[in-house]
């Protein structure tokens, strides 16, 4: 592999998506850890909770395979800010993500991963939620677009920007507004300046599927003090680190991991 394909490489060799609803293959509920059970109890709906616990055994599977560990074996833990771990292995990176009856699971052994699925749908506040979400280039992308192509393509931007907020590990304390992911599916790199570090990540699609789109990131490296990076790249600074409101976010981002 040449460097600057490397330099763009998400390394996930397993990245599969998986149709919750017609899901059979289930283990018994005991392979779920109790904060699991808990949160699947927690869910109203039993298409939910039926949802929540095929996604969650979806992903023991996959990590079974991956590893070789039997499904029993697996001891996920969960870090302050809500991103999974499998324990003693931490070389084994992964992320889970699922918008209703549809997950995509992401693994690889490099950098941290983050994964994330978004039906198609309409989206009739896309220009709300963008004003809000996207960085003012990614705005003015938005609204240059015919009618036609702005649902797939505000999706397409969300979930990319959603894919690197989990690879980070700090999910919505980080603005989005603040990093730029673009609005097309391509692999690109994304730089994103936090507490006086530069984390640098690369973002790109998910196997192609005509009902939704999905997107990969994976955090490549660290530099120890902030740095100005032109916008040839894409990179953009980021300088504070803020909330947005959960109750809009949680609208339309995919399922937490």
């Amino acid at each position: 592999m040449n460097s600057s394909a490397y330099a763009l490489s998400i390394d996930a060799p397993v990245c599969r998506y998986v149709d919750l609803d017609s899901f059979t293959d289930l283990l018994p509920a005991q392979v779920l850890s109790e904060e699991e059970c808990t949160r699947a109890e927690n869910l109203r709906s039993p298409i939910d909770r039926q949802r929540f616990v095929a996604a969650h055994i979806a992903l023991r599977q996959a990590l079974s395979e991956y590893t070789g560990l039997h499904n029993a074996a697996l001891q996920l833990s969960t870090g302050s800010f809500g991103r999974p771990s499998l324990s003693g292995h931490t070389r084994t990176q992964f992320s889970l993500s699922h918008s209703q009856g549809l997950a995509l699971i992401a693994i690889g052994g490099r950098g941290p991963l983050g994964a994330d699925v978004e039906l198609l749908r309409p989206v009739p506040d896309a220009a709300v939620l963008a004003a809000e979400y996207f960085t003012h280039r990614e705005q003015e992308a938005l609204a240059a677009l015919p009618a036609h192509e702005r649902d797939r393509a505000f999706l397409t931007c969300w979930s990319r920007k959603e894919a690197c907020l989990k690879a980070i590990g700090v999910g919505l304390l980080v603005s989005s507004q603040t990093f730029e992911v673009g609005l097309t599916p391509e692999r690109r790199s994304v730089e994103l300046s936090v507490a006086g570090r530069i984390l640098w990540l690369v973002v790109g699609p998910a196997p192609e599927r005509l009902d939704c789109v999905g997107s990969l990131a994976e955090w490549r490296q660290t530099e120890a003090r902030a740095q100005s990076f032109g916008s040839d790249d894409g990179g953009t600074r980021m300088s504070q680190l803020t909330a947005p409101k959960a109750n809009t976010a949680a609208r339309y981002a995919g399922a937490a991991q």
